[in-house]
């Protein structure tokens, strides 16, 4: 994670050397294909239909297992189905209205017994979007392009909320932590949508009047169930058979059996350039298109220029110059003054995935939502010494990545990494990843504060796995 913390005011004369220290970044990045951010058009909140039908593949907050969710909701039955199954275990199949929610049983086409458990969640509104939620630009998130909108959790971090450009429905969602709204997805930290229609009618009323008129009681497991993931360890299960039949039917190419053909995890290059969008934990921060440099074996060396998600040609935000054992940050405040803080873990191992123990949670073979032409493979990251604590990565089977996320982040940060263009085994002139002089104990001659040694390894020990450190 790159470090956005507010320093204090520096002297405007410093900014002129800051800036050639970048060794003209921003220029470089102009000729990178960096995913730049155009305005909303429109601006306005989107809107659901009244009746839609969506499919979800539904990431957990921790290391759990991923899970498919169809989605049925109907505004005038003040009701939303929500049927849900686990790729290794466990289904649900709930009936949530204004009063009740009913975890249904038989044929899923008619089911035939409702147990009422009680009030756990509310039917989605006709906007998920708050009233004070802003649209950042139009930029592409996977396979499509997007609206970005975020809104402000109570404690200051973002809701983000992704809209097709095309249809002005979801295409994905990420909450900071476990969120009642929108019901049952939010018992999930990244939801994507690769199916997302209006509907004519639905059937939602009627089985909302049989359940009010023919409910059994709950069990005791049922009635003590807070989560979705939780309702899904309770009750019977499926086989199987059934379970690949069910997944395969609503994500096509999705399959936890192709996983042992995947296990071993992809190793970076010693060289590669690639570009990417970081979004930060933070309501009040944005997007940030990035160009990242990296060299292994030569410097050693990760560089990140971080730009505005508008202004072209590029101009640089943050820049993080990682190093091995010790990453330093640099950060163009307000006044346009450039600071540098020794304040982050080191460069990125190329073998952290393997390191790290990041084990494969689902491969989605040629879906033409997630990459017709790809076979990729989305794996469960464990973050050293913190529990069920996990990271998300997805990558192609030839080694492209596709998404970084941490659930739960919390900090300054920025944690999600939607990749772009990667060009493995590119190198760069030395010079490219030579240390800026304000991040050097020079600095204080230019009237900087002290740039530090680093983070010290009981700080970082978390993410020794993954990243060098201080020894």
């Amino acid at each position: 994670m790159f470090a956005r913390s507010v320093k204090v005011a520096l002297l405007a004369g410093c900014a002129a050397l800051a800036l050639c220290a970048m060794r003209n970044g921003a220029a470089a990045a102009a000729d990178s294909g960096l995913p730049m951010f155009a305005a909303c058009q429109p601006a306005t909140q989107p809107v659901l239909p009244a009746r839609w039908r969506a499919v979800g593949l539904m990431l957990p907050y921790l290391r759990q297992q991923l899970v498919v969710g169809e989605f049925v909701r109907d505004a005038a039955a003040h009701a939303m189905r929500a049927t849900l199954t686990g790729l290794q275990s466990g289904t649900v199949d709930l009936l949530i209205t204004d009063k009740q929610t009913y975890r249904l049983s038989g044929p899923h086409d008619a089911p035939n017994v409702c147990a009422a458990l009680g009030h756990k969640y509310d039917p989605p509104p006709d906007s998920w979007l708050a009233s004070g939620s802003t649209c950042d630009g139009e930029a592409p998130v996977g396979t499509k392009n997007a609206q970005w909108w975020k809104t402000a959790a109570p404690d200051g971090r973002a809701v983000w909320q992704w809209y097709r450009t095309d249809t002005r429905l979801p295409w994905r969602i990420m909450l900071p932590s476990r969120s009642a709204a929108p019901a049952v997805i939010g018992d999930y930290a990244m939801t994507y949508f690769p199916t997302f229609a209006p509907l004519a009618t639905t059937n939602l009323g009627r089985l909302r009047d049989f359940c009010a008129a023919q409910a059994r009681k709950a069990t005791p497991a049922e009635l003590a169930a807070s989560t979705a993931p939780e309702l899904m360890a309770t009750g019977s299960d499926i086989d199987a058979a059934e379970r690949a039949k069910r997944v395969q039917a609503l994500i096509p190419g999705l399959s936890i059996q192709a996983c042992p053909a995947a296990s071993k995890p992809p190793h970076w290059p010693d060289q590669f350039v690639m570009t990417a969008i970081l979004t930060p934990i933070q309501f009040q921060f944005t997007p940030l298109p990035t160009l990242l440099y990296y060299d292994w074996q030569g410097a050693g060396t990760m560089v990140g220029l971080m730009n505005e998600p508008h202004t072209l040609p590029p101009r640089l935000e943050l820049q993080s110059v990682q190093t091995k054992g010790v990453g330093y940050g640099i950060e163009r405040l307000p006044n346009g003054v450039f600071a540098c803080r020794a304040a982050t873990p080191g460069v990125v191992r190329p073998d952290w995935m393997s390191v790290a123990a990041c084990e494969c949670s689902g491969v989605i073979d040629h879906n033409p939502d997630f990459g017709a032409n790809d076979v990729s493979v989305i794996r469960a990251c464990p973050v050293k010494g913190e529990g069920l604590h996990v990271n998300w990565s997805w990558y192609t089977t030839d080694g492209r990545p596709i998404l970084f996320t941490e659930p739960e982040a919390i900090g300054l940060g920025l944690n999600i990494a939607d990749y772009h263009r990667w060009l493995p085994g590119v190198t760069m002139p030395p010079d490219t990843f030579a240390l800026p002089a304000i991040c050097t104990p020079q600095a204080a001659e230019f009237g900087l504060p002290p740039v530090g040694d680093g983070l010290p390894p009981d700080k970082t020990v978390n993410c020794s796995d993954c990243h060098t450190t201080r020894q």
